[in-house]
């Protein structure tokens, strides 16, 4: 069999292996006429929620975007209705809204979810009316509409989701020329950036913009800017919202008002012409009374304004409080405005889930988890719950919740385990309850209730009650508010586990006590029992809430699971029929795992989601679930060549419909033969001194084989291997990998070099050294976060650049040293979050700063702290690039940046 051989006769350059096997081309699989037919675009990736400039967004069109069918919503926006008053103290008539960083990042984030538990899964939606997607930076994209999963879930809540324009203050990169192409017209007076904001929203099927401009401009250009938002006005459909921030003024200077005033209300209400929905007041509000009085003057509802309280650092410990915004008599006098929430996740919860509902807890109910409780006062957080009324979609049967709230540690369809590994999937979260929590525990009850991902029925979590139990005493849970009106045909089922007796508690409009019924129980797989209670006994009267009495017949300490609730009598609901199943593209994850796009057409009537199975040995393999027709299919391996996927519909019962079911073959990319890359933990080593060296291999390498001549163990076998040397001098080393398509080897020739004890060779840090300085590189934040805090040796300095798409940094040494290596610091060693890792960087050196060659070109790190050893060489100068300074974004985070060697030269052997 032939060979592959790589041979590395200069400076080694060590590879992540996901950037060799990533790099691996696309290539059509043998069905690739019906995915030509499809008319969806092939993309080589997977698909990513979008972010645009102005020009993009000019040439964006869902037509030619491969991503476009991903990020579609495809959930209808639900009705709700109001519940009843918890407290005395909730407004009926007030508004909240979240301005949210729903994803991680503005740029890079997964269409439809990923492997990753700790996303902003939000579920509180009962007290929210309208949902703005927040992100934007001016590295990653200024135009960012909410990725299509956080519409689905909302929409299923009823509640609206808003798209951001974001022009940044030009301290964090905002510029002009953005605002200026933004508000131009063409020829005929139209505005093409308004023209697209609305095709997207459409195409995508999200709720409206928010414009936040915060960048300085002219006058000329803030004028047109009014201009735009009335276009904008005009044109778009009734159920969009155009919301503005208080922020820009009629000079174009950029001068927060804290307040809707003279000066800025052109901006909300021209005469008798609305210019945009609703306003955002920024944080510098003092009082509400007079933008309470100007919204009236203008004829304009005072909770169309939203008085901003950020939450964003400091969440429930923030200054304001939910009563900041109130009158004298207790109501709120204009709506309320929470920026970032998603505190709850990020600096409140560091990204740890339980914290992250602890949190959720306490910032939208209160410490005690009850919407009825009142007792925190006006210098404590009272909770958003305190003050405005809960909402809920439960106004139509069927009604269909499993309790999921769109992540988990393992997947489950009917009480079974089907698919184990963490996820986020917020498309399919289902709507949680009203009320969190309203529990009335009798006498010697003591149940308390929580979100559990130890267990589900359909999903990844379920509702779970812990703690002592009376025998036959009960405990009331009120779960949802409604508004519904059953036939004497309809029935009600819920599924429990670890409940003896389980009643359907319904209040009546009408009625002062709630009418409590009885059912029938069945049991189910893995200990699931099933209770159906016909609603007979009230049929044709509306039903204002939903709740359950649980028993147990013994008393002892209680573990209850909540895991589905089911409103209507099943009827039969023709799905439509699945068709033409593609796989419109693919990202290779490694050379035995591919991440595969699958997109589908249907009608979709009566249809909830879609579920999709692979074909393993005979059976079927749960895969993902959707409700869109389009999916990243994750983490596929490579059983065989081709693999038959099945596509099947659901219905709004949660039953699945086979008959009506499409497959398609994909193909896999082609074996091909290793890749692999060495790598040193040294290459600068005293006689006798161990040295590791390690291979990076493609997935599906068997062997790796070593030979290193001259060392103690000459042939050595393992993707690691550790020797050492009994004589000085240069050494080469070579690796084998070995697979089923063949074999591949790679060589570097004088790789370590090994030296005497008494030769007076030192291997140190030379960035410390006092003849080392960094004065060139593409820039930095300020003076405290310049280059030369990367080579100090201080972990709590660092070199910081936010304005450059590749920010660089020189190193000078002083005169030309010996160089072994690199140890680069990254975000995470600096305490930050590890997804601000530089993830692609180039280091190269030079003696003369015209002539440059690499010696390391890193590509997927994501690694706190990075090791790089190399073939010694004799340099003056060190160049780092980062090629791709964060995971997602573009700002330099470099804590330290230790260069390796000798403070002399002539030890590198010139020919």
């Amino acid at each position: 069999m032939k060979r592959k051989k790589w041979k590395q006769l200069f400076y080694c350059s060590i590879l992540t292996l996901g950037a060799a096997v990533g790099s691996i081309g696309f290539n059509l699989p043998a069905h690739a006429e019906s995915v030509g037919n499809s008319g969806i675009p092939i993309n080589e990736h997977s698909p990513q929620a979008t972010a645009l400039f102005p020009e993009t967004l000019l040439k964006w069109s869902a037509k030619t975007d491969p991503d476009a069918p991903f990020n579609v919503s495809k959930v209808p926006l639900a009705s709700r209705v109001k519940g009843k008053k918890m407290n005395e103290d909730q407004s009926t008539d007030a508004k909240v809204l979240s301005i949210a960083i729903v994803n991680r990042h503005t740029k890079g984030t997964p269409a439809q979810g990923d492997a990753d538990k700790a996303v902003y899964n939000f579920t509180n939606w009962q007290y929210v009316d309208t949902l703005v997607a927040w992100a934007g930076s001016s590295g990653e994209g200024i135009i960012v509409p909410p990725s299509g999963d956080v519409t689905d879930s909302a929409h299923r809540n009823g509640v609206p989701v808003i798209g951001t324009v974001f022009f940044p203050p030009e301290a964090y990169g905002g510029k002009s020329e953005w605002v200026e192409q933004f508000v131009q017209k063409d020829s005929k007076g139209r505005f093409p950036m308004a023209d697209k904001l609305l095709e997207m929203s459409a195409a995508y099927g999200f709720d409206g913009w928010f414009i936040n401009q915060e960048t300085n401009v002219d006058a000329q250009t803030a004028s047109q800017m009014k201009e735009c938002l009335s276009y904008l006005q005009a044109k778009k459909p009734k159920n969009q919202q155009v919301i503005w921030y208080d922020s820009m003024i009629p000079s174009g200077n950029v001068v927060w008002q804290g307040a809707l005033n003279e000066t800025n209300q052109g901006y909300f209400q021209e005469g008798k012409k609305r210019v945009s929905d609703n306003m955002f007041i920024d944080f510098r509000w003092r009082e509400l009374a007079s933008s309470k009085e100007k919204a009236l003057q203008l004829k304009r509802d005072p909770y169309d304004l939203f008085a901003g309280i950020d939450v964003q650092a400091n969440g429930v410990n923030t200054g304001r409080k939910p009563s900041s915004i109130l009158d004298t008599d207790g109501k709120p006098i204009v709506s309320l405005g929470l920026y970032c929430p998603d505190w709850t996740l990020r600096d409140g919860g560091q990204y740890d889930i339980e914290r992250y509902w602890k949190n959720e807890q306490l910032l939208w109910i209160n410490p005690q988890g009850d919407p009825r409780a009142v007792t925190s006062g006006k210098n404590e957080w009272q909770g958003v719950s305190r003050y405005y009324v809960e909402k809920s979609p439960v106004t139509q049967f069927p009604f269909l919740t499993n309790f999921n709230v769109g992540n988990g540690d393992a997947f489950y369809l009917n009480g079974t385990k089907v698919k184990e590994g963490t996820f986020n999937n917020r498309s399919i979260q289902d709507v949680m309850p009203t009320y969190r929590w309203v529990i009335d525990n009798e006498a010697g009850n003591h149940l308390s209730a929580d979100i559990s991902y130890e267990d589900a029925y359909n999903g990844g979590s379920s509702i779970k009650l812990s703690g002592q139990m009376t025998e036959n005493q009960a405990t009331r849970i009120n779960l949802y508010a409604a508004q519904v009106k059953p036939s004497a045909s309809d029935t009600v089922s819920v599924v429990t586990k670890g409940a003896d007796e389980t009643g359907l508690v319904l209040e009546i409009k009408g009625k002062e006590t709630p009418t409590v019924l009885n059912g029938e129980q069945k049991n189910l797989e893995n200990g699931w029992l099933q209770t159906t209670y016909s609603l007979k006994s009230v049929a044709g009267k509306t039903i204002t809430s939903i709740g359950l009495d649980l028993k147990n017949t013994n008393t002892a300490s209680a573990e209850i699971y909540l895991g589905q609730l089911r409103l209507g009598k099943e009827k039969t609901t023709p799905v439509s029929k699945i068709e033409k199943v593609v796989f419109p593209g693919k990202s290779i994850v490694d050379d035995l795992t591919e991440n595969v796009n699958i997109s589908w057409q249907t009608k979709g009537k009566n249809t909830a989601s879609y579920r999709i199975y692979r074909e393993v040995e005979g059976q079927l393999q749960f895969e993902g679930e959707t409700a869109n027709t389009s999916y990243t299919l994750l983490n596929q391996e490579r059983i065989s060549e081709i693999s038959v996927y099945q596509v099947v519909p659901v219905d709004f019962y949660g039953r699945e419909d086979r008959k009506r079911s499409a497959s398609a073959v994909y193909t896999f990319e082609a074996l091909k033969k290793p890749e692999i890359a060495i790598n040193a933990s040294k290459t600068l080593v005293a006689v006798g001194e161990p040295v590791t060296l390690s291979a990076a291999v493609s997935k599906s390498t068997e062997t790796v084989n070593w030979e290193i001549s001259g060392s103690d163990l000459e042939m050595i076998s393992g993707q690691e291997a550790t020797v050492a040397f009994a004589k000085a001098g240069s050494y080469t080393v070579k690796a084998t990998a070995f697979n089923s398509a063949g074999e591949t080897e790679v060589v570097i020739e004088d790789y370590i070099y090994v030296y005497d004890k008494g030769s007076g060779i030192t291997s140190e840090n030379l960035s410390i050294l006092p003849t080392t300085s960094a004065t060139e590189g593409s820039g930095y934040t300020n003076e405290r976060e310049s280059y030369r805090y990367a080579l100090d040796g201080d972990l709590s300095t660092k070199w910081c650049d936010n304005s450059s798409d590749e920010p660089w940094m020189i190193a000078d040494l002083g005169a030309v040293k010996t160089i072994a290596g690199f140890e680069l610091s990254h975000a995470g060693a600096g305490g930050e979050s590890s997804e601000w890792n530089t993830k692609d960087y180039d280091i190269l050196i030079s003696n003369d700063k015209q002539t440059w060659t690499s010696v390391v070109q890193m590509r997927g790190n994501r690694a706190d702290v990075s090791k790089d050893a190399i073939r010694l060489v004799e340099a003056r100068y060190v160049k780092l690039s980062l090629e791709k300074a964060e995971q997602n974004g573009k700002t330099a985070r470099i804590y330290d940046w230790q260069i390796i060697g000798v403070n002399q030269t002539g030890i590198v052997q010139t020919n």
